[in-house]
């Protein structure tokens, strides 16, 4: 039995609860939060748990052999290091932390203090991601060319982070897991429109060693919320869209005919192109962020990193810092 406590139970921490209270194997003891009136909550829920406004009980439990952490990003560091310095196990919701040199020193304790240390990209355990994954592996799309994704809604009523650090986690640690590649190269642009001095709408151009680009449209500008990405390579393409049912959220392409190319004069059939074959490809049916806990509670079980290692974490908030070193700012008009 692995138990757990938390720490932080604000907007994501009651799913977290929801979740790690149903992985086999795992018990849930101690919720912490700052305020009386979100434990009250998570007690109308789950009478047993026990709660408390002091995060320190969590880490001076003997009983408690992993911590899940779900607190603003400005807290991760000290958080996390003392929880490893107690010798528990760590998972932290993204992004892992501020700065890039920040993040690599908690990998690099994790694994002094011989203790898991995963990030919540919780994306990467989406039945669409992996089915992407897995395809691209398999070579189905052959060469990958070029990754496009999209992803919008509106913005935080009082933000402490830009749209990059809130929105582009995901896609960057996404186009990350598929490619399993570094950037060579990073180009970004960011506009202010509604809020002066912070980008809330940012495109971000990377390329990576093996040829493949990818670009990143992340706003807060729209209410019409998007989750779309799009992988284009040499044998078709595959659209993702997360915001449709699971039956219809990734369709493959394939490449079309095209009998305009390479025509002799005395070619006498009709010219043009048409699609090739559409694929609705079939998807898991799991919800990710329980997958995503019991990928953690494994993890702890054999002291092997999973999926969302601090490594990844580590190498999304070096791409992330990165963008927002290069972003060129353009429209300021708050």
């Amino acid at each position: 039995m692995v138990t757990l406590g938390l720490i932080g139970c604000g907007y994501w921490g009651p799913n977290l609860v929801r979740n790690f209270r149903g992985v086999p194997g795992a018990r849930l003891k101690t919720v912490s939060d700052l305020r009386e009136g979100r434990l009250a909550s998570i007690l109308d829920s789950y009478p047993d748990l026990h709660t408390t406004t002091q995060f320190t009980e969590v880490l001076d439990d003997p009983e408690i052999d992993a911590v899940a952490i779900a607190t603003p990003v400005d807290t991760h560091v000290a958080l996390v290091s003392e929880a490893l310095r107690r010798g528990k196990h760590v998972f932290v919701e993204k992004p892992l932390a501020q700065s890039a040199a920040d993040a690599w020193n908690l990998v690099e304790l994790s694994r002094s203090a011989d203790r898991i240390l995963a990030v919540g990209h919780v994306f990467q355990f989406a039945p669409g991601v992996r089915r992407l994954k897995r395809d691209l592996q398999a070579g189905v799309l052959g060469t990958v060319y070029h990754i496009s994704s999209t992803r919008i809604n509106p913005g935080p009523p009082d933000p402490a982070l830009d749209v990059i650090w809130d929105l582009a986690p995901h896609d960057c640690s996404i186009i990350l897991h598929l490619l399993d590649e570094t950037p060579l190269s990073v180009m970004a642009r960011g506009d202010s429109y509604k809020r002066r001095g912070m980008i809330d709408n940012a495109h971000v151009e990377l390329a990576f060693p093996s040829g493949a680009t990818a670009h990143i449209h992340v706003s807060w500008l729209s209410a019409n919320k998007m989750r779309l990405m799009q992988v284009f390579g040499e044998r078709g393409s595959v659209v993702y869209d997360e915001m449709l049912a699971l039956d219809g959220k990734v369709k493959r392409f394939d490449n079309g005919i095209d009998n305009r190319t390479n025509v002799s004069d005395t070619d006498t059939v009709k010219l043009g192109y048409s699609a090739g074959d559409i694929h609705v490809l079939q998807l898991e049916q799991h919800e990710p962020l329980r997958m995503e806990c019991e990928d953690f509670v494994r993890a702890v079980r054999s002291n092997t990193p999973g999926a969302n290692s601090g490594e990844m974490g580590a190498r999304v908030v070096e791409l992330l810092e990165t963008i927002s070193r290069v972003a060129v700012w353009e429209n300021q008009n708050a």
